[in-house]
């Protein structure tokens, strides 16, 4: 397999000139097809040669590998984190140096604004010089604006990319493990943990390398502001100082409280991502068992759980949010307040140039450096539980050398024939999509599937673990003969089978109990040596003549015990439960359909939506009203200051003119108010935060709840139609965003937005004029952002329909771990992981450089603004406190107002995640689980089923698999339903159970099925599915999740189904949490557990899907046993391929292609030659057709002439004292 793309658009960077890269010039025709249509993915630009899965994977796992060598050398435990720190120190090195320019632009910038303001205070109009000076000022200051324009968006460019690296080689080294762990290391843990690891932890990657450097050139940018501090006011800047100091600690405590909230949070995240993975892998089986309220109980748990402890980070991030907002407000209160109180006067050019001191080195202290620690911390957690992951055990890699001796030839000729009659019932023959884990394949079909995907390999040897069990008779003849007998006669081929009648065709015998040997030999070995089976094959022989194919009646042999299914069956978790059983010619109804992408932009509904499910609107009206009051307070402080030296120099002029005495205001009165100003913002800065937290938080959760409610009542088919990963990564993905990232941008970005109406108002409030450029200017930002908009959300939904595959595939691969080590394919599903990687990487690539685009532009659009404020203010402006408010409020416009608009285009792309869940809060339901008219407790007493002119479809567009079934099954009946590979067996028990909804009449004791809720219906009829699905939880949950049976009850249906010796010596008997889908049991015992679940429910009506399919004779027959004695009162529908397993049921029923083709007893079927099931029989060879035929009539007679029996000899089985399946010597016949 190739990997998904060729080289189909090269990346234009990697030849775009110097300008070119600055500016982000070279994505200029992306827009233009952006604004033309939608983006698709070819669209998108290949990845960089340097940026490739494959290439980061390997170079860091070979940093990774030598520390970890080099750690055992030393004897210590090896450091994933010297590992990432040799492998990228040098590139990030070089990143820092642009981090030391930024950082000391921005300290630069205030000088020159004094010196502006300085002009204004000292106004002279005829002096010229003064101007020119003025003027140069003017201009400094301009190009330091643009200079930081521009640097910023290289420097975050650069850093995102190294993110993106680091990311990239994680995941492959994820992946890369998860291939190779060891079956103890997969006990250690659980597919939701890697997919955790894989969709959560490795993102903090990609958020650590932005702040990284930060955590040295934070102190440093302090050391020199604090430096410049003190030229302007001397010693009284040291308090606003210790403000920010004391501010520090405070925030990295907050920080330290916030991760562990955070690891908190991670384990029940985990939890309830792997619970939703099992419900949506089991969700037919759930339904069956009518168990989603139990389900819905145990997510709403984990969530409360969860959401706890989301609400107190989120408190913490509010705080955090609002200190950064009001630090600076208090650091220059208290800084002036100091200043005036030690006896000096304030003017306009000291408290402006120390705000915007205080400005530059507010954000990289209070913001930044806080975030690097945060950050860094996050990562370190992150790194140590993928550390944890990737020192566990592997299996060993051994390429042991065969010896050949030039013989081996494979017949494939014969094989593809019998594929072809198969291959053609599907629309798309051998091209046709299989959804998820072959969810359109009947049991049968993937158990061919999986035979050729063997026989193809050409291997050496072949180790076939029963293929032969779960189709019918005729087709297990043919694989048999021509697959398993002619095609790999070349080969040494393994098989382990409890299907004793091709035992005859194997050269060596092994007959295994209970995991030790039991005896060795050939074929003819046995029979001399007398092994219980052998004496049944030679009582066969004896009776019939020597067909090729000996069958042996497997309903004799039932004595004989072997347990042959491999401990590699119960460490590979459980698929989809009894896929549907649809005729090839219907896999088209579940093919999986593109992952829908919404398009055009995300409707103001969805916000109304999203904040009503949070709190109700006068809440929402009263949340806008407090942030608004909280700007208003933000503002009045800062103007109240530049008032008061506007005042004071005002003062200072008119006392001039008669003598040099400086009046002092009246200072308890303008302290008074700057004081309360101060409070009130604090007050409600605070305030907003927690506010806006908490309702967003609440309607996360509300929304969770709706959306796992509605993905309970959907129907089986949207299950089908979806692969897991797709419903996965709204409960994972989607709501962490919501959970998370949503709730702090969204805030984020309502602060900044009010902020930057604040710095425009006030510009435009102090010199009117500033309203005319601001026209165009704002025109022109308003134009950018659609056009922008148009090309960033398309980006933005690629990235994540692209990253959806990545889960995909790595779920996939590890529910077929054993069938890729088995086919050494690790290497091709590697590449297909790079591949799909590499695809995320396109459009990662694409939304890190469209964004870069836009800020560029819009920083220029700010700087456009500083200049024409800093020269308009030269020409027009005499106050120089009014100056100094809008100069140094349109520097602070610089980095925020291109962040306010990233920041609602990062909301508007959040919103998608709303979308998406809200998407799956209104999902088709099902009928209803109780109706007002319930059935009577005691229904059904009877159990007699009528199907009245029943068609049935999975989907409403969708062929019939079902077509005019009439039949009457009655009371205590059971019925055998027999047919080929895709008759519409298993679809008989999905109309049943209304898993979609029948056409026509099914009847149960006069009650229509379709007239009572889904849960009365289900919850009184028990089925024992084809695969046996347990789930994580105790043993006691999985046979009793309502606790509706006593302890006596649980051991004593344990006791009947031979578990209660296993259950007992589990360390917590019946409250042992079983691990991942209960892959601790064999098969076999997992079948048990559903059998003993049945018996609990004592219900009048028992279906059987196939359920002894995978289990060995002796369990087999304990489970028939079992379901003749326990449910002898009941009605039980058995699907067989075995026929043995019906040939004594009341009637059969013989399905083909949906109809109904035959009803009657077993024995008038045999007699009719012509019936199709006398020649499904005869298909089993002869011997067996005669035994089968024999018991029919056995029990045919028994049943209707019981007199005459009596005088019958009935000859018992010398092994286990039973009557050998009814064997009757003819006498009285």
């Amino acid at each position: 397999m190739l990997p998904v793309y060729a080289e189909v658009k090269p990346n234009p960077l990697q030849n775009a000139n110097l300008c070119s890269r600055v500016f982000f010039w070279w994505l200029n025709p992306l827009f233009r097809i952006g604004h033309k249509r939608r983006l698709e993915e070819d669209d998108m630009y290949s990845v960089l040669p340097e940026d490739r899965s494959r290439h980061l994977g390997e170079e860091l796992q070979g940093y990774w590998d030598k520390e970890v060598s080099r750690a055992e050398k030393d004897a210590r435990k090896p450091s994933l984190t010297k590992a990432i720190i040799k492998c990228y120190w040098k590139s990030y090195l070089v990143l820092g140096i642009f981090t030391l320019f930024e950082e000391g632009t921005k300290v630069i910038q205030p000088i020159f604004l004094g010196k502006i303001i300085n002009y204004f205070e000292n106004h002279d109009p005829t002096n010229s010089v003064a101007l020119h000076e003025a003027y140069v000022y003017a201009t400094v200051l301009s190009i330091c604006t643009l200079i930081l324009a521009i640097l910023h968006h290289l420097y975050f460019y650069h850093v995102q990319c190294a993110g993106m690296r680091l990311r990239v080689a994680m995941c492959h080294m994820i992946y890369r493990k998860a291939l190779r762990l060891s079956n103890m290391a997969m006990g250690k843990t659980t597919t939701g943990q890697i997919v955790n690891l894989l969709s959560n932890d490795v993102n903090k990657f990609d958020q650590v390398t932005i702040f990284l450097h930060f955590l040295w050139a934070g102190p440093l940018q302090a050391i020199a502001v604090t430096a410049l501090l003190w030229m302007e006011i001397g010693i009284s800047c040291l308090a606003g100082i210790a403000v920010l100091i004391i501010l520090l600690p405070l925030q990295s405590c907050l920080g330290k409280l916030f991760s562990s909230f955070r690891s908190k949070t991670a384990a029940f995240t985990d939890v309830r991502i792997r619970t939703m993975n099992e419900v949506i892998t089991g969700i037919r089986i759930i339904k069956m068992y009518a168990w989603e309220k139990s389900f819905a109980d145990l997510i709403t748990y984990l969530r409360r759980k969860e959401i706890s402890k989301i609400l107190s980070s989120s408190y913490l991030r509010g705080m955090n949010l609002a200190s950064f907002f009001i630090a600076s407000k208090i650091i220059v209160f208290v800084t002036f307040t100091t200043y005036v109180l030690l006896g000096n006067v304030i003017t306009a050019s000291h408290v402006f140039v120390a705000v915007s001191l205080y400005g530059a080195v507010r954000l990289t202290v209070t913001l930044f450096f806080p975030a690097a620690i945060e950050k860094v911390s996050e990562a370190v957690i992150s790194i140590q539980r993928i550390k944890n992951f990737l020192l566990l055990d592997e299996i060993s890699q051994r390429t042991p050398q065969l010896p050949s001796d030039g013989k081996m030839i494979v017949h494939v000729q014969d094989f593809t024939a019998f594929w072809d009659k198969d291959l053609q019932l599907l629309e798309d023959a051998d091209l046709t999509v299989i959804g998820d884990r072959g969810a359109t394949l009947s049991g049968g079909q993937k158990a061919r599937v999986n035979l050729a995907r063997a026989v193809y390999q050409d291997a050496d040897i072949y180790l076939l673990d029963d293929p032969l069990s779960a189709v019918d008779a005729e087709v297990g003849r043919h694989l048999f003969e021509l697959c398993i007998c002619q095609t790999l006669h070349e080969k040494i081929t393994i098989l382990v089978t409890h299907q004793l009648q091709y035992l005859k065709a194997a050269s060596q015998i092994l007959i295994l109990k209970d995991g030790k040997m039991v005896q060795k030999g050939t074929y003819t070995e046995f029979l001399k040596s007398g092994v219980d089976f052998g004496s049944l094959l030679k009582k066969e022989n004896e009776e019939a003549d020597q067909s090729p194919d000996p069958g042996s009646p497997t309903l004799r042999t039932r004595s004989f015990s072997e347990s042959s299914v491999w401990s590699q069956q119960s460490s590979r978790p459980s698929v989809k439960d009894g896929a549907p059983e649809v005729q090839a010619n219907e896999t088209t109804q579940v093919a999986v359909p593109e992952e829908s992408r919404s398009e055009g932009k995300v409707g103001l509904k969805a916000y109304k939506n999203y904040l009503t499910a949070g709190a109700h609107w006068l809440v929402i009206v009263f949340l806008i009203l407090l942030n608004i009051i909280a700007q208003v307070a933000y503002i009045l402080q800062d103007w109240w200051l530049s008032y008061w030296a506007s005042e004071q120099s005002a003062l200072n002029v008119t006392v001039n003119g008669k003598e040099n005495v400086t009046e002092k205001l009246d200072l308890a009165w303008y302290l008074g108010i700057y004081s309360g100003l101060t409070v009130a913002t604090v007050l409600f800065g605070t305030a907003r935060s927690l506010f806006v937290f908490y309702v967003l938080v609440h309607s996360s959760q509300t929304l969770h709840n709706k959306m796992f409610e509605s993905i309970l009542r959907a129907p089986v088919l949207f299950f089908d139609r979806n692969p897991i990963g797709r419903i996965l990564n709204r409960f994972s993905k989607d709501i962490g965003h919501m959970d998370d990232l949503l709730p702090l941008t969204f805030l984020d970005f309502f602060q900044t937005f009010l902020q930057v109406l604040g710095v425009v108002g006030v510009a435009v409030a102090v010199i009117p004029w500033i309203a005319i450029p601001l026209i165009p200017l704002g025109i022109l930002f308003l134009v950018l952002r659609r056009y922008f908009l148009e090309t960033s959300r398309d980006v933005k939904r690629l990235e994540s329909t692209t990253r959806s595959p990545v889960f995909s595939h790595l779920s996939s691969s590890l529910q077929g771990l054993w069938t890729i080590r088995a086919y050494q394919t690790e290497e091709r599903f590697q590449e297909l992981f790079d591949a799909h990687q590499d695809l995320h990487s396109e459009a990662w690539f694409l939304f890190l450089t469209t964004s870069r685009w836009f800020a560029v532009r819009l920083d220029a659009i700010c700087a456009i603004l500083v200049i024409v404020v800093a020269f308009g203010s030269l020409i027009l402006a005499t106050n120089a406190g009014q100056v100094g408010l809008a100069l140094s409020y349109a520097l602070t416009l610089m980095g925020m107002f291109q962040w306010c608009v990233r920041q609602s285009a990062e909301v508007e792309n959040m919103m998608i995640s709303v979308e998406r869940v809200m998407e799956y809060t209104d999902l088709e339901k099902e009928a209803p689980w109780e109706y007002q008219n319930r059935p009577p407790p005691s229904w059904p007493q009877e159990g007699t089923i009528v199907f009245d002119n029943v068609n049935f479809s999975y989907s409403l567009d969708g062929p019939l698999v079902l077509k005019h079934l009439t039949a009457l099954i009655k009371s205590r009946e059971k019925v055998g339903i027999v047919g080929r590979t895709g008759a519409g067996k298993s679809s008989l028990i999905s109309a049943l159970f209304r898993l979609s909804e029948p056409e026509g009449k099914i009847w149960i004791d006069k009650i229509l099925t379709t007239e009572i809720g889904l849960h009365d219906l289900r919850k009184k009829m028990s089925i024992i599915p084809q695969e046996p699905v347990l789930f994580t939880g105790t043993m006691r949950k999985n046979l009793d999740p309502f606790n509706e049976h006593t302890d006596e009850e649980l051991w004593n249906a344990l006791t009947e189904v031979q578990l209660k010796e296993a259950i007992e010596d589990l360390p917590g008997k019946l409250d042992t949490e079983l691990a991942e889908s209960g892959s601790n049991l064999s098969v076999g015992q997992r079948q048990l557990v559903c059998l003993a679940r049945a018996i609990l429910r004592k219900n009048r009506i028992l279906i059987i899907d196939e359920a002894t399919a995978n289990v060995d004779p002796r369990t087999d027959k304990l489970i028939q046993k079992k379901i003749r004695e326990k449910f002898a009162q009941c009605t039980v529908l058995t699907i067989a391929h075995r026929l043995n397993t019906v040939i004594d049921s009341d009637k059969i029923m013989v399905l083909d292609s949906g109809r109904l083709k035959e009803y009657d007893e077993p024995y008038v079927l045999l007699q009719n030659e012509e019936s199709l099931f006398y020649k499904m029989v005869q298909q089993l060879g002869k011997a067996e057709a005669a035994a089968l035929t024999e018991t029919a009539k056995q029990i045919y007679f028994k049943r209707n002439y019981p007199d005459i029996t009596h005088s019958d000899h009935v000859v018992m089985n010398a092994s286990n004292g039973q009557p050998s399946a009814f064997t009757i010597f003819e006498t009285a016949l």
